[in-house]
This record gives C-alpha cells, structure tokens and sequence, in this order.
C-alpha cells in the first residue's frame, strides 16, 4: 500500500482547514443534500464529503456508510487533493499500484471504485474532497465527472460563506456583549436612579445610584416586586403610570418621594418600555432624575425675580419722585429767582445781590443734577434700538449745540471722518454730548480749549475717542472718574453733576462695549468710546 505524501503546504493547508471551523460538526442538511446528490448523479452506492486533517479523514456528510472517519494512511482523498484542479478517477483499484494493498480493498469492504472532486478554497487549498466510492469496478461519464465537480465546488462556497456566517455571528455578539456590559457599567456608574422592572412587575436590574437613595442591599432590591418595595399607598400614585408604560407609553412625570437612605427629594421619573422584537412589551426601565437642586435654584430665581420686580417699582417711584415731586419746587426756586432778578435787583444791596446769585446758580445746578439723574436711572429702562448711525452726523450736530460755549471760550471742536456705526442713535448723541461737554467743562485755567473728535477700528470694535487739552486727570484718580457723583475738581472752578462719565460708561455698556480714558495732568484726556462692529458694517 502506498501512503499518499504530505502536501508541500501541508501546514497552512492544516491551519486554513481548521480555521474554516468545519472539523467535527454537526450534520446540515445542506451538505447532506449534495452527498445525496453526488450518489444520484454517479449510480454510487456510497457518497462522501470529506476533510483530510494532520491524522484523520473526517466526513461531515456520507451516504451507505454508518463511520464518522477513517485513519489518513487509508484515505483514498489524500491522493486526490494532490491535484486540486482535477477529479482523480481510479475505475479499478486493484489496478492501481497506490491502492492494491489498502485494508479498504482487501479486507471484507472489498471497494473498487473511487472518484473524487478536491474541496479547493479561494485561496487555492484543497482540505478535502466530494467522493463516491463502489464495490465494483466502473466508469464515469464526462457529464458526471464534470457535474461531481461543480458539487465540490458548491462545497467549498458553503463552507466559506459558513465560516463568514460564524465570523459575523461572534463579532456580533462580542459586540453585543460588549454594547451590554458598557450599558451595565454606565447604569451602575450614572447619577440618574435606574432600574429594570419586568412584565410582573419585579425589580430584575437596579444601579449602584438606585440602591443608595433607598437604602437597600442588591439582594433586598431584586426580586421584589415595585408594589411590594412601595407599599400599598406609594404604589397608588405610580400603579397607573406603570400600567401605561407596561402597555407601550413613554412615561414622563415629576413627584416628591421619601427615600429611606436620601430623604425628601424632587424626581423626575421616565418609564419606558422595554420591547421584544416581535414588538412585545417585557418590561419597563424606570430612570429617576434628581432636580431638587434644580428645583431650589427655581425657587432662588422666583425670589430674585420678585426682588426685581420689587426693585423696579420702587425704581419707577423714585423715577416719579425725581419727575414731579422734586421738579416742582426746584422750578419754582429757579423762577422766582428768575423774577427776582430781573424785577427787583436794583432794588437790593451789592450783598443781596450776591446772595441771590448764589442762590440763581444753585437752582441752575440743581436742575441740571435732576436731568442728568433722571437720564442715568432711565437708561435702565430704555429700549436699545439697533440701527446705523452716521457718527459725523451727530457730531456736526454736536458742534452747533456747543457753538456758544466755544465762542465764549475761544475754543475749537475739530471732526475728522467718522463711521457709521451700529447702535441706538439717541443714546450714541447723549454720549458723545457728555464726552466733549466734559472736555469743555474742564479747561485749563487761561488756556481755549481745543477738542478733537476722531475714530478708529481694532478689534472688532468702533473707537470713537474725543481729546482735549483740559486739566488731565492723575493715573490713580482715572478709574473712579466713572463712578456717580464723582469730582476731582472743585465745583467753583469747574461746574458738573458728577454724572456725565457714569452716563457714558453705561451707554457703553448697553451696547456691549465700554469707555476707557488715557490722560496726563497739565496735558489733557483720551475719552474712547468702544462699540461693537457689525457684521454689516463696512471696514
């Protein structure tokens, strides 16, 4: 008897077969049917489908034998998958010098007959071979030589689309449990209570974060049923809610509960149905959500709004007071004054008329600190328009309003070019009104004032900067000359409310940009004014 030799690529031809994970199988009809075939096809009374492993010729399928395997040195399919592209025919064994003495031919099965189509992979390795085996000697038609190929080429397609099938059935349920387990870790790990409850309605799953707001042992949890963990009266106000999410509704809905471990706390609770894939409900995941922080910070902000709202009035009082009750009788003083003045001044001595031209001015500077106030606290309450505004407009118009003042002094107010900005127009002038008047206002002592209006872009910012060569103010005096009633100078060299700066500096604000000052004492100031570019804006 000769033994078939080892393949030259026996070793990967070993590790290719039983990757394909084949070996030692169960029977499938598929294959089953292909064995029936083949016998059909050749007039066989026996039909194989085998694979040669390192010792063994194992069948996944026969047809006229009851053995499973057989030693490899018998094999009459390891002489086959020598020549994978060929179907080895041997129409009389005891004429072929490789089989006389093979104990299948001698001993008491006395077989003649073998053909046998290789079982050749995509890549060119036969693993086995579809064989039909007589006991008597015979030939093969070409139809049927040809047709016991194509078997064995259907072989290996199963095969290799099995092995795929197998691949993709284990990536997917290590997927799966991979999805589980993080969803697993992700319950026991979340802030959120969550628990799975079952069509009976019985705790099956709870997170670490559920057993720590009741106050109970894992072992406590599942397997109680919720009614039971509840009590009678709790379950009352959730048994409905749990009815609708057991019949396929997302339930939604807040509640106060008495945790034993937590205390009184606000939830949020989901219920939502788990389904089968058939659509059937199997349960509910139940996720509580802590808000009562969220609901503390609720009734924080309820309070402060009531604040507010009682802030506002009060405001509108004060802003009723300054309007009516305070203006009266400043009014008053100012015109009678006023009559005072021209009707009977020559009437008083030099002291009298001193003393009420003191008193003249102090009602001019009271009602001009009014003005300046109520402007101030009703900047609050404006509605900010937003809209292009033409800067060298306003200031054109700016210099005509100043005109007198600088004929007085001998002064200048020079404009450069100026943008068109975004903005609320009537504020912008009230600013820009301010920023020269404060340059005017605080003049070196017998020296004309010189005013510059001129701007810039960076930053994404419209610089509107008014200069002047006034008294300047010190590096550490420069910030708070933007808080209320601030005065660096005395009021009987330099009038003012105090207010002009604060107004700017909350104009600037409303627009959601800001005022800045460079100065230096005996030289002057740099008042800025900072907006916000538009988009639309041209550069």
């Amino acid at each position: 008897m000769q033994t078939a030799p080892l393949p030259d690529n026996e070793e990967q031809r070993l590790i290719r077969l039983r990757g394909m994970g084949i070996l030692d199988t169960l029977p499938q009809k598929a294959f089953d049917d292909i064995s029936a075939l083949a016998q059909v096809i050749c007039g066989t009374p026996v039909a194989l489908i085998t694979f040669i492993d390192r010792d063994r010729q194992w069948f996944k399928s026969r047809v006229g034998i009851d053995v499973t395997e057989t030693p490899r040195a018998l094999s009459f399919c390891s002489h086959a998958i020598h020549e994978p592209d060929k179907v080895m025919v041997v129409e009389d064994m005891n004429q072929d010098p490789r089989f006389q003495q093979n104990p299948l031919v001698t001993g008491p099965h006395k077989l003649r007959f073998y053909a046998g189509a290789p079982i050749v992979t995509s890549d060119g390795f036969a693993l086995g071979a579809v064989c039909v085996v007589d006991q008597m000697p015979r030939q093969l038609h070409s139809v049927q030589i040809s047709a016991l190929k194509r078997l064995s080429g259907l072989v290996s397609t199963l095969i290799e689309h099995e092995r795929a099938r197998q691949v993709e059935t284990t990536r997917s349920a290590r997927a799966a449990h991979q999805e589980h387990e993080e969803l697993i870790a992700m319950a026991a790990s979340g802030l959120d209570l969550q628990a799975y409850i079952d069509a009976d309605g019985v705790y099956r799953h709870a997170n670490q974060t559920f057993l720590n707001y009741v106050g109970a042992t894992r072992d406590e949890v599942i397997g109680a049923t919720v009614k039971a963990r509840l009590g009678d009266a709790a379950y009352s106000l959730v048994g409905s809610r749990m009815a609708r999410a057991m019949a396929g509704e997302t339930v939604i809905y807040q509640r106060i509960s008495h945790f034993k471990a937590a205390g009184i706390r606000h939830m949020e609770i989901a219920l939502l149905p788990v389904r089968e894939p058939n659509g059937q409900v199997s349960g509910v995941v139940m996720r509580g959500r802590d808000i009562q922080e969220l609901k503390n910070k609720e009734i924080e902000l309820g309070e402060t709004i009531a604040q507010l709202e009682k802030k506002s009035m009060e405001q509108e009082r004060f802003i009723h007071i300054l309007s009516h009750d305070l203006r009266e009788p400043i009014n008053a003083i100012n015109n009678f004054t006023s009559l005072l003045h021209a009707e009977h001044a020559v009437e008083l001595t030099p002291d009298a008329r001193r003393y009420l031209g003191f008193v003249c001015a102090g009602g001019q500077r009271l009602a001009r600190l009014l003005d300046d106030l109520l402007r101030y606290v009703r900047l609050d309450r404006h509605r900010l328009a937003s809209e292009p505004v033409d800067v060298s407009t306003l200031a054109n118009q700016l210099r005509d309003d100043v005109s007198a003042t600088l004929a007085q002094s001998q002064g200048s107010l020079e404009l450069d070019t100026l943008p068109t900005v975004q903005g609320d127009p009537s504020l912008l002038q009230v600013a820009l009104k301010h920023l020269v008047a404060n340059g005017l206002a605080f003049a070196r002592p017998g020296v004309a004032p010189q005013l510059r209006v001129s701007a810039t872009h960076q930053n994404g910012f419209d610089q509107i900067h008014v200069d002047d060569n006034g008294v300047g103010i010190a590096p550490e005096h420069q910030l708070s000359v933007f808080e209320l009633f601030k005065r660096l100078q005395p009021r009987k060299t330099h009038l003012g409310s105090g207010l002009g700066l604060p107004i700017c500096k909350r104009i600037a604000a409303l627009h959601g940009g800001h005022v800045s000052i460079e100065s230096e004492p005996g030289v002057g100031s740099r008042f800025t004014l900072h907006l916000p570019r538009s988009q639309g804006m041209p550069q």
